[in-house]
């Protein structure tokens, strides 16, 4: 449920000035914590035109008035500008559901670099590397790596008694781009000209979902169909990879 958050800005200050003096920008918020789907007025005074700019609007959206609605969980800002001056206002949208870190999706890093920035791997194969206890809703996540040795994708396994708050996760931080056959695809960009990462979700048996994030390069050619096709392909082999 969308809440409305109001910040109460100063109206109005005391000065001894001169008739000319213009009244400078003035906010007096310096940072922004907010859910996804929540909605707050930035309200701020100045003798001149305001205007507000999201420096990431898959994050959050800000209209010309001042209404900002959270999108998506991560971090960017808001500019508040009026004449001369610019006020940056930090923002970060949190996630209720947390089920587990971020995996890194870094595709063009090493095996050994990933391992100089992780640490160790509780298990290590020909292809692949896989850490053990990676939350308490996610026994285990592997990282997969090409022939040339670049990160191909990151495999997170999550017990399946977490489904609905695993939907819900990633709902707080992708868009939904497809469902079929039990294969849930999300991408993390509105439009599909913008999509740099795709994440599919299914059941991995043994009372485990698996989330798949691998890389998406953009090809005129591509579908979603061709994309749902290479998710289902993967799914089918994903136990052969990784061992």
């Amino acid at each position: 449920m969308r809440k409305l958050l109001f910040i109460v800005v100063i109206s109005s200050l005391c000065f001894t000035c001169s008739k000319d003096d213009s009244q400078e920008l003035l906010i007096n918020i310096s940072e922004i914590s907010l859910y996804p789907e929540d909605v707050m007025q930035i309200e701020a005074v100045s003798d001149f035109d305001i205007t507000y700019l999201s420096n990431n609007t898959y994050l959050a959206n800000v209209l010309s008035s001042g209404l900002l609605t959270a999108n998506k969980v991560g971090k960017t800002s808001i500019e508040v500008s009026s004449h001369d001056r610019v006020i940056e206002i930090p923002v970060e949208i949190k996630g209720r559901y947390n089920l587990y870190p971020d995996p890194i999706t870094d595709w063009s890093i090493s095996r050994s670099d990933l391992i100089n920035l992780v640490g160790e791997p509780d298990k290590s194969y020909t292809n692949s590397i896989e850490y053990a206890n990676y939350s308490d809703q996610a026994p285990s996540i592997a990282y997969l790596f090409t022939p040339g040795d670049s990160l191909m994708f990151a495999l997170v396994i999550v017990h399946d008694t977490y489904a609905d708050d695993l939907i819900a996760y990633m709902n707080e931080r992708y868009v939904l781009d497809s469902e079929e056959d039990g294969l849930f695809v999300f991408r993390d960009a509105f439009e599909i000209e913008e999509v740099s990462m795709l994440t599919g979700v299914f059941n991995g048996g043994d009372g485990s979902l698996m989330v798949l994030y691998m890389e998406y390069q953009q090809e005129e050619t591509k579908s979603k169909h061709s994309v749902a096709t290479d998710f289902k392909k993967m799914r089918r082999h994903i136990k052969s990879h990784v061992h």
